[in-house]
């Protein structure tokens, strides 16, 4: 759907060139929502206006449904901006517009008839809950309502591809939610592909399929979500991960209060078990230590869901006989289950 290929973006400061992107190469699937999490500076929304080429890149292709954007027209490229629409952090609506006005001004620009205006801008203020305001301004709303506008306007031309910057970052934490199931309730119903940029790791964890990790212009990390939250391999990830886990323990301070033990057949060592998928809710690690006859002790655990995804995580204490404490672990591994020996 969507190919991004050795984008590069520099930038010409104080008569220096400065590079905000470089080597970026990204496959987005249609579809899928695809999330692009960095800190203030990292490149990321310099990333989201390459794509629909409000920065055109120094280097590098575009290519959405086999088409590269960077070799077009500026009437061809008008015309397939068409079918790529965006979303702000601040809103961008005209406040001397009303709602109804500022939904139905992309449709205008495309030249549509009021008759095909009035149908869609009515269909999408129901969409996003917001018929009783057609006629308000901007300034009758709040933050929710507003980025709720800016999505309805940003679907006008029913696009296929939606670019959301930063959509949450200005809205409080109830108001992102209600934001955030909106526009998975909108993937669903019409399979828009969807790229969503923010610092955030609980947006990235509440409706994104995959996530790359961007960090001075470079994408360092990349993948389904589930297994980089659960196995974040660059130090950058494993702080976003720290955003919305719960685990306090860092596997030094494990191995300090827990240290791993043998004497003679007996052992004693600590496990962190990670269950991904429908496994979550199946007793496997009860019904194998207790054939095992190991004895376990919990000192941390969680389950949580990352979109449709369930997840689980676990820290154990095992001891028994070692060979027993062995197959354990082995078996659970069969079984499904991510099991690794922090000692």
């Amino acid at each position: 759907m969507i190919k991004l290929q050795n984008l590069r973006k520099d930038y010409v400061v104080n008569k220096k060139a400065v590079t905000a992107l470089k080597r970026i190469d990204i496959t987005i699937e249609q579809g899928e929502i695809f999330g692009v999490i960095g800190h203030s500076g990292a490149g990321k929304s310099t990333l989201i206006r390459c794509i629909n080429l409000l920065e055109r890149p120094t280097q590098g292709s575009v290519i959405i449904d086999g088409v590269d954007l960077t070799t077009l027209s500026k009437r061809e490229l008008q015309k397939a901006r068409q079918d790529i629409g965006m979303i702000f952090q601040h809103f961008n609506l005209i406040s001397s517009s009303t709602i109804f006005e500022n939904v139905a001004f992309p449709l205008r620009l495309a030249k549509k008839s009021k008759a095909e205006v009035d149908s869609r801008v009515n269909e999408l203020l129901k969409l996003v809950g917001l018929s009783e305001h057609a006629k308000k301004y901007p300034s009758q709303l709040s933050g929710g309502q507003k980025q709720r506008v800016g999505i309805a306007r940003a679907l006008a031309n029913d696009p296929k591809v939606l670019l959301c910057d930063e959509a949450t970052s200005a809205l409080d934490p109830m108001t992102t939610q209600s934001i955030l199931r909106l526009l998975a309730d909108i993937n669903r119903k019409t399979g828009i592909t969807i790229i969503l940029i923010t610092h955030e790791m609980q947006v990235i964890q509440e409706i994104c399929d995959r996530v790359a990790v961007i960090d001075n212009g470079e994408i360092v990390e990349a993948g389904k979500v589930a297994e980089v939250f659960l196995r974040p391999q660059q130090e950058i990830t494993q702080e976003f991960v720290a955003q919305v886990s719960r685990f306090e323990w860092s596997d030094g301070l494990l191995r300090q209060n827990f240290s791993s033990q043998a004497t003679g057949k007996e052992t004693r060592c600590i496990v962190r078990v990670t269950f991904l998928g429908e496994v979550t809710f199946q007793p496997i690690m009860f019904e194998v230590l207790q054939r095992e006859s190991v004895a376990f002790n919990i000192l941390h655990g969680t389950i949580s869901r990352m979109k449709d995804t369930p997840y689980g995580q676990l820290e154990l204490e095992l001891s028994g006989i070692r060979a027993d404490v062995d197959r354990a672990v082995a078996t659970m591994q069969a079984r499904g289950l991510d099991v690794e020996v922090i000692g």
